[in-house]
Formats: C-alpha cells, structure tokens, sequence
C-alpha cells in the first residue's frame, strides 16, 4: 500500500467514526484504582451546557471485570446544576441476569454496560454543571468496578 493510500484511508477512517457519534454532546470515562473504589472517592464531571432547548439523554457508563460479587450495582448521582442548586438520586444498575450472565458487551472479563439515567431531558438553565458519583454498595473498598463514565447526547425522535 502506498503512503497517499493510507492517508486516504486514515482520513476515510476519521470522517466515518466521527460521523457515527454526531450526536454526542460529552462522553468522557475514568478509570477506578485496582485497590477499588471507595465512597470517599468520588468522581466528578463537569458538563457546559448552552443550548437549553435541545433535548438530551444522560447516561452512566460502566465497566465491569469477571470479580464483580453483585448482580447489580448501586450509585449516588449529585447533580450540582449553574445556580447552585444540588440534586441527589440513588440509582440501581443491573450488571448480570439472576443467573449471573453479565449483561453488559464485552469479551473476556471485561463488559461495557450503559443505563439510561435521563430520557429526553431538556436542562433548564445554561452553565456548568457537575456530576458526581459516589459508590453505594456495602463493600469497601468495592472492587470489581474498573471505569465509570458520564454520556449526554442529543435526544433522537423516531
């Protein structure tokens, strides 16, 4: 293969991936210490958010290794919006059926899993706002877990 093929190539590669996720407003992922994850570990994201119109779904990505003990995981999500206001949900996510197949997608002992947190959300107002995640399983440190992300994008109608 020669150079200019695979320039157009890496090029042809870069429009179509970057097309496939048009509608993503943030997406980032942080990986867990191998210790595990501690309450007082918290994990943070902050979002800009400009457009107060456009419709968005929230959701909490996770990734989980074969050591996981639980069908289900649970988490505090503090939602800090631009005026100061602190919002705080309990959320359960189902990593494996009551069988202990792991729901997530993956191969080997690692499996994405994505819940839907919000569902065609529109933010109120424009500005920062924070999310932060805090683990609410009995375990301590709670291993298992190896990344936790934060996903907002734009609503899609069918």
């Amino acid at each position: 293969m020669t150079l200019k093929s695979v320039i157009q190539l890496f090029s042809y590669s870069i429009i179509l991936f970057s097309a496939c996720d048009s509608g993503k407003i943030y997406e980032n992922n942080v990986a867990l210490l191998s210790e595990g994850w501690r309450r007082a570990d918290r994990v943070r994201f902050e979002v800009e958010i400009a457009d107060t119109l456009q419709p968005c779904n929230v959701y909490i990505n996770v990734r989980n290794n074969i050591h996981f003990k639980n069908m289900d995981f649970w988490l505090f999500v503090d939602v800090q919006l631009p005026t100061g206001r602190v919002v705080r949900d309990t959320v359960k996510i189902m990593l494996a059926d009551h069988r202990g197949k792991w729901l997530g997608h993956g191969l080997g002992s690692k499996f994405d899993s994505r819940l839907v947190y919000r569902k065609n959300l529109r933010f109120p107002v424009s500005g920062k706002y924070v999310f932060e995640y805090e683990q609410a399983m009995r375990d301590e440190p709670l291993t298992g877990i190896e990344d936790i992300g934060l996903r907002i994008e734009k609503y899609k109608t069918k």
